[in-house]
């Protein structure tokens, strides 16, 4: 006597939008299902998933062989029974057999709560609870609780200062030849320094950037973000990188390159 139970199945869990057939499925999900269940046990492990009340539910397999609808109709049935056919890929629709206008449950996933009003706690009430993930903070001296962390004006003086150290240092300019990320593919020249308010929101305010306009179309922008324009070049040459990706120097242009390389052969 083998010991061995029948292994999970991952099937498609389809429920069918009666009101709009030709549309989309209000749910359409893969599960893994045991064959050893009952067609019960199983309508039971669809009702949180689907909302449908096991007693409302009307099973149905789609034949792998033909497509016909088989119906998995007796609830003492195991799904490993023959004539139901389930196999790896089966798919399972479930109908809802409840009157339409007691559906109000029916698929909470793939309802649509755009128009449903949304109920938002006033900050002043926010910050009198105790239980809350503001209340933890304070106790922890976190965030802005904590009585030793800098200030926003103040990181962002530091990032400023920083990045200036690092242009200074790297001895970036306008007009001066680079490279980006030590890429020898993506060669150009510097056109901005400084900062570009609002990118990289406040992760990055105050940070200083390079635009540097490559000799090939492989940037990511014109020269613009999409608050403003930085500097001039055309679609695809222009980079924003931070100081320290960027590399001066005698970095000739990459069709000067290519003439080089076609002298020697």
């Amino acid at each position: 006597m083998s010991l061995q139970t029948p292994s999970d199945l991952p099937v498609q869990v389809i429920v069918p939008n009666d009101t709009n057939p030709s549309g989309a499925p209000l749910l359409s999900a893969e599960r893994r299902i045991t064959p050893s269940w009952t067609v019960a046990q199983l309508k039971a492990k669809l009702e949180p998933i689907t909302g449908i009340p096991a007693s409302s539910q009307s099973l149905r397999t789609r034949s792998l062989l033909d497509g016909t609808w088989i119906p998995i109709d007796n609830d003492g049935d195991l799904l490993s029974t023959p004539r139901y056919g389930l196999k790896k890929g089966s798919e399972i629709q479930i109908i809802d057999l409840r009157p339409r206008h007691e559906r109000h449950n029916l698929n909470f996933l793939a309802a649509d709560l755009s128009s449903v009003e949304k109920y938002q706690m006033p900050e002043h009430q926010y910050e009198k609870l105790e239980d809350s993930v503001l209340a933890w903070k304070r106790r922890q001296k976190l965030g802005r609780f904590d009585p030793t962390a800098k200030s926003q004006d103040q990181v962002v003086q530091d990032r400023r200062r920083k990045d200036g150290e690092e242009m200074a240092s790297r001895g970036i300019r306008t007009g001066l030849r680079c490279r980006v990320g030590r890429d020898d593919g993506k060669r150009g020249v510097v056109r901005f320094t400084g900062e570009v308010p609002g990118l990289g929101g406040l992760r990055e305010e105050g940070c200083l950037w390079v635009g540097v306009e490559l000799d090939e179309p492989v940037g990511r922008n014109d020269g613009s973000v999409p608050t403003r324009r930085v500097f001039e070049c055309r679609p695809k040459y222009g980079v924003l990188a931070r100081p320290e990706k960027v590399e001066v120097g005698e970095f000739p242009p990459l069709d000067d390159l290519v003439d080089e390389d076609m002298e020697e052969i």
